[in-house]
This record gives C-alpha cells, structure tokens and sequence, in this order.
C-alpha cells in the first residue's frame, strides 16, 4: 500500500510540472504573439511621423519651386525689356538705358585705381543725369558731337567751368584702356553715368536679334519645360 501511495504521489507531481511547464509555454507564446504588434505599432508611428513630415515640408518645398519659377520668368521679361531698349539707345527705360560695349577702350590698365571698367560684349546700364551733375572718376556716356548718333561711355579725368573763352560745364574724358585724352565734352553732350555692368550680355542681344523667331521658340520651350517640371515635383 504504502508503494501504491507513493507512486501516486509522485504521477500527481509530474502531471503538476506538466501543466506548470506547458502554462509557461503557452504564455511565452502569447508573448511572442504579443510582441510582432508592439513593432507593427512603432512602424505605424513612425509610418504617421514621416506623412506629417512629409506635409510639412510641402509648402517649403513648394514656395522654392515657385520663386525658382517666377524668378526665371522676371530674368525673361527683363531681358526682353533690355532687348527693346537697347535696339534704341536714345530712349530710356524708367530713367536708364542700356549700352551694348564694342570696345575694349575702358578695360582698365591697373584696376587697382581704374574700378568699373568693362570688356566689348557687355551691356552697361546708363542712369540718365543732368550734364553737370557728372564728377571727376564718373564713367559717363556722351555723344562725340551734339549731332553724333553713336555714343562713347569713358571716365571723367577733369571737370572744368569754362573752355578757352566759353563758360559753361566741360569734361576731360579718356578711356581707361587708351593713352589718350578724348576731346573736351560739354554738358550738352552728356547723357547719363555708368552704374553697372551685365558682362557678355550683348553677345546675347546679338544673338537675339540676328535670330529673332529662333529665340522666341527657345524661350517659350524653357517656359514649358519650367512649367511641367513645377507640377511634377510639387505634385510628387
């Protein structure tokens, strides 16, 4: 009897370990289960994080795209302001003109002391003054003779109140590049002072009006292209 009991105890012992054992392994299981959907959870923050980042940074990309886009066409439309102006130097644009460079007379010999030269096939804008305003070191534009239909744009050297026996505002012009000194201007002939250089613009204007139906076909093609690229990123 007392061997029957024993091995009765020692069966209830063993089938209380089974079921202990087979409980843990049911709740690793269930841990396992468990723990896929706390990475699914992350994944779909993180999934969340990247759309709102996504938003955010839509407008920003957004708002570059349309200065890129209208930046490009304001650099069209000034250029085909300064097309037109410069196919008439006589007339003037708001107070300027522009002046296509065909020579090298005031690329300067020592540009430490000689500033605001330019080379031929540069376009120079021309703030339109009265005569007199002009001081020594301005880089004026003038016309060789009251009657000259061209123009010369060199630096003041010296600026006089009378000219032999005449009273009235004269200038002492020279290129920078040449040696030396034109004829003496008066204020009469004088139409503006130089204040900027566009370098190797006027090779362009060349170009635009030796080809004239060509360029237009260029630039509405760029527009285009601009355009259709716009809506592509932003809608991306």
């Amino acid at each position: 009897m007392e061997v029957a009991n024993k091995r009765k105890i020692q069966k209830k012992k063993r089938a209380t370990a089974t079921k202990k054992s087979s409980g843990k392994n049911v709740k690793n299981l269930e841990n396992k289960r468990k723990s896929p959907k706390k990475k699914t959870t992350t994944k779909k923050g993180q999934t969340k994080n990247k759309r709102n980042t996504k938003k955010k940074s839509a407008p920003i990309r957004s708002l570059i795209m349309n200065s890129l886009f209208y930046g490009v066409i304001l650099l069209m439309v000034i250029g085909s302001l300064i097309f037109a102006v410069s196919k008439d130097q006589n007339k003037s644009f708001l107070g300027y003109r522009f002046f296509g460079v065909l020579t090298d007379s005031m690329v300067p010999r020592d540009p430490k002391t000689q500033k605001g030269g330019f080379h031929a096939g540069d376009v120079i804008i021309v703030k339109n003054i009265a005569g007199e305003d002009a001081e020594v070191g301005d880089i004026i534009t003038f016309r060789p003779n009251i009657n000259s239909k061209a123009f010369l744009t060199h630096r003041v050297k010296e600026k006089l109140d009378h000219l032999d026996n005449h009273e009235g505002t004269y200038y002492i012009t020279q290129g920078d590049a040449n040696l030396v000194e034109d004829t003496p201007v008066n204020s009469e002939q004088v139409v503006g002072k130089k204040i900027a250089v566009l370098p190797k613009i006027g090779g362009i204007l060349n170009f635009i009006t030796n080809n004239l139906l060509l360029s237009i076909v260029f630039l509405f093609s760029v527009f285009g292209f601009i355009t259709v690229m716009k809506h592509y990123v932003l809608n991306k």
